[in-house]
């Protein structure tokens, strides 16, 4: 997916989450400052997405709501959500994924019913989404692997690289994070 940069590193008690400002229409960027991260369910989970900005805003009402069904249980409500994402008709149009977390879990949803559990490195896990998501994976990965950096440490210097390298991606960056 051509879009952006979303990164989210759980490292110690912080979980941080952080993604680039930048979207793109084609060869065009339209916006510098775009938020594609959101705080849910009391300010206890975070979301981020990458791709078709209508379809996410979609996805995180969506995605609310299942919190709240299921009183914050972060992963009962990804699953619910992934599977409404993949079999309902209008749903499955929709063109975005999703990086959950909160400070006990971490999830990758997608619209084919994926729920993806990264795995923890040395006590630590990362995830990415959007074309700049390998760039930010390799260098996280890097620096959790071969120094004491912070969770938001890693992901402010993980998110500059993979802006340097990402045309879809820019240093206007948004950081959240839950400890």
């Amino acid at each position: 997916m051509r879009s952006t940069t979303v990164l989210c590193v759980k490292r110690g008690d912080s979980v941080v989450m952080a993604a680039d400002g930048q979207v793109t229409l084609g060869a065009t960027v339209m916006k510098q400052s775009a938020r594609k991260i959101r705080r849910l369910y009391n300010d206890k989970i975070l979301a981020g997405f990458a791709g078709s900005t209508a379809d996410a805003f979609s996805l995180f009402t969506r995605f609310e709501a299942k919190l709240e069904q299921y009183s914050g249980n972060l992963g009962r409500a990804a699953v619910e959500l992934a599977k409404d994402w993949r079999t309902d008709k209008l749903l499955r149009q929709l063109e975005a994924l999703l990086i959950v977390a909160d400070t006990k879990g971490m999830f990758l949803l997608s619209g084919d019913g994926d729920v993806i559990e990264p795995d923890s490195v040395n006590g630590s896990t990362v995830a990415t989404i959007g074309s700049g998501g390998n760039y930010a994976l390799a260098s996280a990965t890097a620096l959790i692997e071969n120094t004491e950096m912070s969770a938001r440490e890693v992901v402010e210097r993980s998110m500059r690289i993979a802006a340097d390298i990402c045309i879809y991606s820019n240093h206007n960056v948004v950081v959240e994070e839950l400890s």
